[in-house]
């Protein structure tokens, strides 16, 4: 509390003589305003043959002006929540002077706190210049007192942040003499996290050599920036290897994030030469500094696929619609097609897919044609060679045609 301008009228209060025998005991607080006070002297005698007379007496009297004295106290520390609204600080206004008076209030206010209105007593005003015309109409008598409330929200993000409120009352008798009272508002941490995704699912092909990327996003749902441990874990099996964590070697690393923010977390990882259909949760886990207890996971399903091919080879008649049953018959010199078909029957798509075909002695080679592009072909000695370029997706199917003759 910053007392202001008491100077010499204080001054000479403080050091007022203490009480004496056959005198009146000290007042407590000062004069009130408009006390007369005569101080009389009176001198008595006598002459040199013991004669005596009337004493005479002589007075002065002064009288005591006003001393303007507003005294603002408020609490040390208040700790509302954050976010939070409708909140109230209250400051107390003493008149320490001497006489009647009423105060002009002002009010400075940090970063994160917002005044929503203000109370004069159990009256609410909505802007200052109201609370300001209600003190002019309020005569605070000397000793007594008023209560001045604020009422104001907190802004998201504030934990353990300090922002000072301070009010300032200034005696409208004497505007050249006021009084400060700060209070220190400060929210309490609260530490809050979400990682997701929860219940995310992914397929992988076993890595032989790759390394593949699960993209978790941690959240700050706390008022206050918060340092998160991270952690890497996987589920029950064997399928799954962490290499890296928010790219630190291992299965733990950490992040700053700001309340309110969040952050993208690459959790790398391979996957084991295990069967199709495997699967394992692969699991970040985010642990709050600020309060130890406050953590959350995430978690990808990761399933093990495999790409598989299946081959079918039907013979046909040179029209390529009519198919030779083992019933059906071929003549020497007849020319007949093959139709070679690939399928993806896995659960991941092929590549590299070929195709070898050693043709029988029986038959001579003539040509090949295809279904679509993509095919290369190629014939030595008796035997075809086919390759696909690109991939073969699961579940799809590819063809090629070979024309022969019967020998």
């Amino acid at each position: 509390m910053t007392h202001v301008l008491r100077r010499a009228a204080l001054a000479a209060l403080l050091l007022a003589p203490l009480a004496v025998p056959g005198r009146a005991a000290a007042q407590a607080g000062p004069t009130p305003e408009g006390t007369t006070i005569t101080n009389t002297a009176t001198a008595s005698w006598t002459d040199a043959n013991s004669n005596t007379y009337s004493s005479v007496s002589a007075s002065a009297s002064v009288t005591v002006g006003f001393l303007a004295a507003p005294d603002v106290s408020s609490p040390t520390t208040v700790t509302p929540v954050s976010p939070s609204t409708g909140n109230e600080l209250a400051f107390t206004v003493t008149n320490s002077g001497n006489g009647v008076d009423s105060v002009t209030a002002a009010f400075t206010v940090g970063t994160g706190v917002t005044v929503t209105g203000y109370k004069l007593g159990s009256t609410v005003y909505p802007t200052l210049n109201d609370l300001n015309v209600a003190l002019a109409a309020t005569p605070i008598p000397a000793g007594s007192s008023v209560t001045v409330t604020v009422v104001y929200t907190v802004a998201p993000g504030r934990g353990g942040q300090t922002t000072p409120v301070s009010m300032t009352a200034t005696s409208r008798r004497t505007p050249t003499t006021s009084d400060t009272s700060s209070t220190n508002v400060i929210p309490p941490v609260a530490a809050a996290v979400s990682t997701t995704p929860d219940g995310g699912t992914v397929q992988r092909l076993p890595s032989n050599g790759t390394q593949y990327t699960a993209v978790f996003t941690v959240t700050n749902n706390g008022n206050a920036s918060d340092n998160f441990t991270l952690t890497g874990s996987t589920g029950s099996g064997s399928a799954i290897t962490i290499v890296s964590v928010n790219g630190t070697a291992g299965t733990g690393s950490s992040a700053t994030i700001a309340a309110g923010g969040n952050t993208t977390v690459n959790v790398v990882y391979t996957v084991g030469n295990v069967a199709a259909g495997t699967t394992q949760d692969l699991i970040l886990t985010a642990t709050s500094a600020n309060n130890a207890s406050i953590s959350d996971p995430g978690n990808y399903t990761v399933t093990v696929v495999r790409a598989a091919l299946s081959i079918a080879k039907a013979a046909f008649r040179d029209n390529q619609t009519t198919a030779i049953t083992a019933s059906d018959r071929v003549l020497p010199g007849e020319y007949i097609q093959y139709r070679i078909t690939v399928t993806n029957t896995g659960g991941a798509a092929a590549s590299t897919v070929a195709v070898s075909d050693v043709l029988p002695a029986e038959v001579t080679y003539v040509s090949t044609s295809t279904d679509a592009t993509g095919w290369t072909i190629n014939e030595s000695a008796g035997t075809v060679s086919a390759s696909l370029s690109g991939t073969l997706a699961t579940s799809a199917s590819r063809y090629f045609w070979i024309r022969v003759r019967i020998k």
